[in-house]
């Protein structure tokens, strides 16, 4: 599943779904391979590895996606903390807006955070494949008319620029 994966979030992976940049693109899929190889993610912050021995498949659901961005907010915080995820617990420890202890993730969010949100926003788009079908999904993504003018087989065109 990494194939299309890292086609869509190449296409649709950036802010109101527009292309990611070649930059946040590779620093997502250094992430997410390891986290997907079951490795983990580690950094010279910290010890150990963040969520090594449990490798993240395809099958995984947002509200999972959203469990393991609390593990990671606890394990290596943001300065400020996503706002979703304020007021979760994990491990018995309530994740706040500002922790008040590090180290910190000064990556904004590209350590972990942005890599699992990638994850996320590709799990919903094989939902809504499922629930809408390919030409609406399209559609939607591309805008009508982009969709018409690509020939509406986009499936072979969505990695282009």
């Amino acid at each position: 599943w990494l194939a299309p994966f890292v086609i869509f979030t190449a296409r649709f992976g950036g802010k109101g779904e527009s292309s990611l940049s070649r930059q946040n693109l590779k620093s997502v899929l250094k992430q997410v391979f390891c986290l997907v190889s079951g490795a983990g993610v580690t950094t010279e912050k910290r010890g150990g590895a963040f969520g090594k021995g449990r490798p993240i498949g395809l099958g995984i659901q947002a509200e999972q996606v959203d469990a393991l961005r609390a593990e990671a907010q606890v394990w290596m915080p943001q300065k400020r903390a996503p706002e979703d995820l304020v007021g979760r617990t994990v491990g018995g420890e309530r994740i706040v807006k500002q922790p008040d202890r590090g180290p910190f993730d000064t990556s904004n969010g590209w350590l972990l955070n942005h890599p699992l949100m990638k994850i996320r926003l590709y799990c919903e788009h094989l939902d809504e494949l499922k629930e809408m079908g390919h030409e609406a999904t399209m559609r939607r993504l591309t805008g009508d008319g982009a969709w018409q003018a690509a020939g509406g087989d986009g499936a072979a065109r969505v990695g282009e620029s």
